[in-house]
């Protein structure tokens, strides 16, 4: 009794403690007052969805660059060469994006950014394929 107590009450815990969005580094009204920077020129950054092809059509985020899966990210050497510029990444719920941001580090890029997922994006949508899709 003891035992199915103590696994129920970490399950609780474990509930209740975890962040809804992993890794999430900015919050969407921070993406948002970033993307209004950029429309203004004072703010310079690629803004990369990392789900697949099918989710991005769904909707994304207006302003979005690129759409490179998270397991084909690496494939961003090829159109991005400098380590140095600012990349910001989101996906469904920000795990993606997280895993997205580790590959990138290890390859060597710096300034790469979690904005966590779509699902906490609270203003418009745009839907369709983007122009920027890469397989």
């Amino acid at each position: 009794m003891k035992e199915t107590f103590f696994y129920l009450t970490m399950i609780l815990f474990l509930f209740i403690f975890i962040p809804k969005s992993f890794g999430k580094d900015i919050s969407t009204d921070e993406l948002k007052r970033l993307l209004e920077e950029r429309k203004n020129g004072k703010e310079k950054f690629f803004l990369i969805d990392v789900r697949t092809e099918e989710e991005h059509k769904e909707g994304h985020i207006p302003g979005t660059d690129l759409n490179i899966p998270h397991d084909k990210i690496e494939s961003i050497k090829n159109i991005i060469q400098n380590k140095e510029t600012k990349l910001i990444l989101y996906c469904r719920s920000g795990r993606r994006s997280q895993i997205a941001k580790e590959t990138l580090k290890k390859l060597g890029y710096k300034n790469v950014i979690n904005a966590g997922g779509i699902k906490d994006w609270k203003y418009e949508i745009q839907k369709g394929k983007s122009n920027n899709f890469l397989q």
